[in-house]
């Protein structure tokens, strides 16, 4: 190791130190957002440098200035060039720009296990830093800044295991208390609609049983675990259980932890579409949650989910075929005419469908309710009392008299679509502007430009003003409006301008929101 400067040397040590507990909040924050999952943190930073180049030539000149440090006192003879390797770190402290330490929508949760992220992160930089040191000299304390991320990303995999050890003693308990408890497990998965079609069953079925549903999005399996463990009760005859995943095989876990009598499929789309790759896979990991359960429910709309039902029905399952677009199947819900057929040999009978519901969803939710074996006439009543889950398509009227679309919980482009229409139609009868405000839709993969410019050209085309939060998918949504749309830096800001200039008579659809750890 040559001969260094004992002063800069554990100066700079001290200054990448110092920078590292501050940056990290920043990544631990992101992580807290993306579930602690690996290589997602990293995706994040991508994310900003893209839509803020900027931070990539900061981040430039601080690996600039620590080369020069080294550099610097043999290229020009001034020593004192040397003390850039302390200056270096604290460059990056302000990168990504505008990603905030401590956040605003989504704020750091000290918990157990984001300490341990915490810890990990700033071991692994360690780990890092000290080889980079002895190679670099004082300027090698920058090498774990500049790849924080990664580093991030390296620890969470490395933690992975460690926390799934400590989670088992949780979901052994919910084991043991479904199987004392010993109600129908009802599984409900899908692209998009799951949260709904979760709150449809509850309503339709309580009527003739006593049903938990899993809250909110709880659909992981710390999520499932905490509503068995705590909301489980003697008595529960119907326990419904969403199932989320983010990666092949998640599902299939689930399956296994929590085995359900009742399974069904909302829709196979394209969210998840960057994670897995292709709409295919996503299909295999939804079609997971059919493996175990004797009793499946299926929307034959889709190709797709019609040749997993024949698949099934091949299996020995019993399978409920549902359709909401009048095919032959055992539910149909028809939105146009207001119908309903409740079994393969049932009548067509009206049906009370609200305004905000999918029919598939509602198709889907009547399917399970046909394989619990709810009357018809008990199911159908319960119909037009159905919920509307959190923040997707709920509707209220501000004081000022502006009726207010709230979709912010929904990123999906057919959800999107149906909002527009709706928001569309409310303002014509108003007679007053249509205005949406959206960061637009994420996670989308190689359709999320597409799909974004398409929901911008449907907000032009129902004659409606289009607002955009943040840089996320501006681009996508700027082309999609001919550059006809507003751009804000902030949600309270579009909100500001949304509500003036919707007036007293104006509609605004606030479609899909995203957390303040995108651009």
């Amino acid at each position: 190791m040559p001969e260094l400067d004992t002063l800069v040397l554990w100066a700079a040590v001290g200054s990448g130190l110092l920078v590292a507990a501050a940056q990290n909040l920043k990544w631990l924050r992101v992580a807290q957002r993306v579930h602690y999952l690996p290589r997602e943190v990293a995706r994040v930073e991508r994310l900003w440098f893209d839509r803020r180049p900027l931070a990539a030539l900061w981040w430039t000149l601080a690996a600039a200035l620590a080369l020069i440090s080294v550099q610097g006192p043999a290229w020009w003879g001034m020593p004192w060039l040397a003390w850039g390797a302390v200056l270096a770190p604290v460059m990056i402290l302000p990168t990504p720009w505008k990603l905030s330490f401590k956040g605003t929508t989504s704020p750091l949760a000290w918990t157990p296990r984001s300490r341990r992220a915490y810890g990990g992160i700033l071991v692994a930089q360690v780990l890092v830093g000290l080889p980079a040191v002895w190679v670099l000299g004082p300027a090698g304390a920058l090498i774990p800044l500049l790849f924080t991320a990664n580093i991030a990303d390296l620890a969470l995999g490395g933690l992975w295991y460690l926390e799934r050890s400590l989670s088992m003693k949780f979901v052994k308990d919910a084991q043991a208390k479904l199987k004392k408890v010993n109600p129908t497990v009802v599984a409900i998965t899908g692209s998009y609609g799951k949260t709904s079609t979760k709150g449809y069953v509850a309503q339709i079925v309580s009527g003739s049983h006593q049903v938990v549903a899993s809250p909110a999005s709880f659909n992981n399996m710390m999520g499932l675990s905490k509503t068995i463990n705590e909301h489980l009760v003697p008595g529960t005859s119907v326990f419904v259980a969403e199932m989320g995943m983010n990666a092949p095989g998640r599902i299939r876990e689930l399956a296994n932890w929590f085995p359900p009598d009742i399974s069904a499929i909302t829709v196979v789309g394209e969210a998840h579409m960057e994670r897995l790759g292709s709409k295919e896979a996503i299909f295999r990991a939804k079609a997971e949650i059919t493996e175990r359960a004797p009793i499946v429910v299926l929307p034959i709309d889709q190709p797709e989910l019609r040749s997993l039902a024949d698949k099934c029905e091949r299996a020995g399952k019993r399978v409920i075929r549902v359709s909401a677009q009048g095919k032959k199947a055992d539910v149909v819900v028809d939105v146009d005419l207001g119908t309903l057929r409740y079994g393969p040999k049932a009548n067509v009978v009206p049906l009370d469908i609200p305004s905000f519901g999918h029919a598939v969803n509602i198709a889907v939710a009547l399917g399970i309710a046909l394989a619990l074996d709810v009357a018809e006439d008990q199911a159908k009543a319960r119909v037009a009392g159905l919920p509307v889950a959190a923040h997707r398509a709920e509707v209220a009227e501000s004081s000022e008299g502006v009726l207010i679309i709230d979709d912010t919980y929904n990123s999906n482009p057919t959800g999107a679509s149906h909002a527009i229409s709706s928001g569309a139609e409310a303002a014509k009868k108003r007679k007053g502007p249509f205005i949406t405000v959206t960061p637009g839709m994420v996670e989308l993969g190689p359709v999320q430009f597409k799909r974004n410019r398409e929901l911008a050209e449907a907000v032009v085309a129902a004659n409606g003003t289009l607002m955009i939060v943040g840089r996320t998918n501006t681009k996508a949504l700027l082309a999609g409006a001919k550059n006809k749309a507003q751009v804000f830096a902030t949600r309270h800001e579009a909100v500001t301008a949304a509500l003036l200039a919707a007036g007293e008579r104006g509609v605004i659809l606030y479609e899909n929101d995203l957390p303040d750890h995108y651009p």
